[in-house]
């Protein structure tokens, strides 16, 4: 038969189907046997492992969340209880309530009594506050024992406000009152030392938990280590992974003591600036201010909310031109600092007076950064020394009123006596080459009497003038002069200074009284003994060890003027009290005692110094030092030409002698003068024909319209008339608001001076 195809026959038989043989597995009992120890061994080590990552995980939580509550604890302690305990010693230790107390029992100044009730108001507010915080027993305690003491010294306010009423000494008001503060004390120091413990507490806590920390990670790192070394590329992620963490923790182990530091720092410079005496603001490069301490605010009235973010043009009066606001930004961008007076203004309107420094903050690479002001209140300051000076002014007229009516009385004989001469001259026509000579000397006396009254009329204001460059050899001859008429024969006055001119920039009356008021004491010191009073001036050159230090970038050199007297001297242990208020060396009632104070405050005003040398043996010696500057020049000196003119004026005077005298130097000038001695006439004539007058030239002070009425009559036929008034006397409140352009001229006037006035109210300039 056919053999059949695969799997059927082949080669006529039949193939028999065996069964097939499995491999054996290899998962054998015996492997199995071996498997399962090594797997259990694995499955242990990874539950080893994930124990241990779990023990990390919770035990590194649980620190964290130690250091997270201790930092909140020390955060928490630090604010606000620092502030409250830095407050009550601010306001009750040094500069505070007990020593504004006994400022006032020793001094008896009513402001130390406004400023101790200010100060208890704010003590016993901000210690009821930290009553009322969640404060220990210890804490309580503490504070009851501080407010009882306060109490105490707010209820004996009263007593020495009584005491220095009746009279009472020092001693007598301090035996009254005498409160015994040592408990108060004590218990400040308990309370800051109690928060200063929990603050180290809260901060051991801490550094304990970072600590232990550290230690847990360290051990389980060694675990990690041999758990790596079998299980290979787990045990180096979790290798690497506790490394991260130590390096971390250390770290911040690290940063924590950092911020330690520097959170104390920044607490004792923070309670530097809060508690200083002075105002201190602090804005960033564009004048918005960033920070006020607390005297800023008591000063001004403002909150900090008022202040921060805004200009510190907020405190402006207007006092102050923009010229110099101008100079002093330059001054701050160039990196200098400045410093000067401000007169500001606080919340109420009210204005104070601040002594002020500014200056740029630069970072390590030298940019600015921020703008720092700092200020003191010389309010009271200021206002005394104009008082005193005021008084000085009033004593030193008294000491001129001699001189005055002697010179005076010289003066008018000089003018009477020339006129005389010129009439009879005139009359007899012999002497007419004698007139011009007469002439001179009537412009020569009337030129000493205009000094004198302008003198005078300075002496009253209550101002000090501007400083002008004053030649201080003519200065000092002018004061000689009429010193020497007051001087007892037997006294010889003398000056000694080189050829050059000595010129410096002062208020000519200020160095007037300077001058006047040394000399007169040296006078005085000597008496009517014999004696000298010997002046000597000179120049010394800039860097000289007896000059002045600090001298301005324009100066010459320093001016130094010795006025020395062989008079008694001034004893030894009383010269260092020479230039306080009220304090004389001279009988009750020969003196103010304000003489050598305004000195020493004129001196400082003007950038000099003035300094004392005395002894019995060789007498008084005062040296005044003055910055040098460069000298008016000879052109500047010379008589100017005055300035002709052809122009129509209207001139209204109603005194007859006056208006023909003006009439005349106009004319002389060659203007077409129209003169009118009543305001009607003349406002009548100008009405008819307005257009044909050039300037209105008028008295101030007339009886049926005065000249700004009169003026302003006139601007209403036509407004663009321009106007000027000559006057004996102008006082603050005429030609105010409106009469801006209108051109002041101050009689008596001499030609020069009215030729320069009229030009300048034709040409507008």
């Amino acid at each position: 038969m056919a053999s059949r195809g695969r799997g059927g026959y082949s080669d006529g038989h039949i193939l028999e189907r065996r069964p097939v043989k499995s491999t054996p597995s290899l998962m054998s009992p015996k492997r199995r046997f071996r498997i399962i120890p090594i797997a259990l061994l694995g499955a242990g080590m990874l539950m080893l492992i994930l124990a241990l990552m779990l023990g990390l995980s919770y035990e590194t939580s649980t620190r964290f969340r130690q250091i997270e509550e201790g930092w909140q604890a020390y955060s928490e302690d630090a604010d606000p209880r620092g502030i409250w305990i830095s407050e009550i010693r601010g306001y009750f230790g040094y500069g505070g309530m007990i020593h504004n107390f006994k400022n006032y029992v020793l001094r008896k100044d009513e402001i130390y009594a406004v400023t101790l009730r200010t100060q208890t108001e704010f003590l016993l507010g901000t210690i009821e506050t930290y009553l009322n915080a969640d404060s220990d027993p210890l804490e309580k305690d503490a504070l009851r024992r501080i407010r009882k003491v306060v109490l105490e010294y707010s209820e004996n306010i009263d007593k020495i406000t009584e005491g220095t009423r009746l009279g009472l000494t020092a001693e007598q008001i301090d035996a009254q009152v005498r409160v015994d503060d040592s408990d108060a004390l004590a218990a400040l120091a308990q309370l800051e030392q109690h928060w200063l413990d929990q603050r180290q507490q809260n901060l051991d806590s801490i550094v304990s938990a970072l600590s232990s920390g550290n230690n847990l990670v360290r051990y389980l790192a060694g675990a990690m280590v041999f758990l790596t070394l079998l299980v290979g590329g787990i045990g180096m992620l979790f290798n690497s992974l506790i490394g991260r963490t130590l390096r971390s923790n250390a770290a911040q182990l690290r940063e924590l003591e950092a911020r330690k530091h520097a959170q104390e720092e920044e607490r004792k410079l923070s309670m530097v600036v809060q508690q200083s005496p002075a105002s201190i603001l602090i804005t960033d490069t564009k004048g918005r201010i960033e920070f006020v301490n607390q005297k800023l605010l008591e000063i001004t009235g403002y909150s900090e909310q008022d202040l921060v973010g805004h200009s510190p043009s907020i405190l402006k009066s207007g006092h102050t031109p923009e010229a110099e606001y101008n100079e002093l930004w330059a001054k701050l961008r160039r990196g200098e600092p400045w410093f000067g007076v401000f007169k500001n203004l606080r919340k109420d309107g009210s204005a104070y007076w601040a002594a002020t420094s500014l200056l740029p903050l630069l970072d390590e690479d030298g940019n600015i950064t921020n703008y720092i002001g700092v200020g003191e209140d010389i309010t009271e300051k200021r206002r005394v020394d104009e008082q005193i000076a005021q008084v000085q002014k009033m004593e030193a007229v008294g000491i001129l009123a001699g001189s005055v009516a002697h010179d005076f009385n010289n003066v008018l004989m000089t003018i009477m006596g020339n006129t005389e001469l010129i009439r009879l001259e005139v009359e007899d026509a012999s002497g007419l080459d004698d007139i011009s000579t007469s002439v001179n000397q009537i412009e020569i006396a009337s030129r000493r009497a205009r000094a004198l009254i302008q003198q005078l009329l300075t002496f009253a204001r209550q101002q000090p003038g501007q400083a002008t460059r004053v030649d201080l050899h003519d200065a000092i001859e002018e004061v000689l002069e009429l010193i020497r008429v007051s001087t007892p024969p037997s006294i010889d006055i003398s000056l000694n200074c080189p050829d050059t001119t000595l010129a410096t920039d002062v208020d000519p009356t200020a160095f007037f009284q300077i001058i006047m008021n040394l000399c007169h004491n040296a006078v005085e010191a000597i008496g009517d003994k014999p004696g000298r009073v010997v002046l000597t001036m000179d120049h010394l050159e800039p860097g000289h060890a007896s000059g002045l230090d600090n001298l301005p970038d324009r100066a010459l050199g320093t001016i130094r003027i010795v006025i020395h007297d062989d008079g008694p001297g001034i004893p030894q242990d009383i010269q260092e009290k020479i230039f306080e208020p009220f304090f004389s060396t001279k009988p009750v009632g020969k003196g103010t005692g304000l003489g050598l104070a305004i000195v020493h405050n004129w001196m400082e005003e003007v950038g000099g110094d003035v300094a004392l040398n005395s002894s019995r043996e060789h007498g008084t010696t005062f040296t005044l030092l003055f910055p040098q500057f460069e000298a008016l020049s000879s052109a500047d000196k010379l008589p100017e030409k005055p300035q002709t003119g052809h122009e129509h004026i209207l001139l209204v005077d109603d005194e007859e002698a006056i208006l023909y005298t003006i009439r005349r130097m106009m004319a002389r000038l060659g203007y077409r003068v129209e003169a009118f001695t009543k305001p009607a006439l003349a406002l009548h004539a100008f009405q008819a024909d307005p257009q044909s007058y050039d300037l209105v030239a008028t008295d101030m002070m007339m009886p049926d319209m005065s000249g700004e009425e009169l003026i302003v009559a006139l601007r209403k036929v036509r407004p663009d008339i321009p106007a000027m008034v000559i006057s004996s006397y102008f006082t603050k409140s005429e030609l105010g608001a409106g009469f801006e352009d209108v051109i002041k001229v101050a009689k008596p006037v001499n030609l020069a001076a009215l030729a320069r006035a009229i030009r300048q109210s034709l040409d507008g300039v």
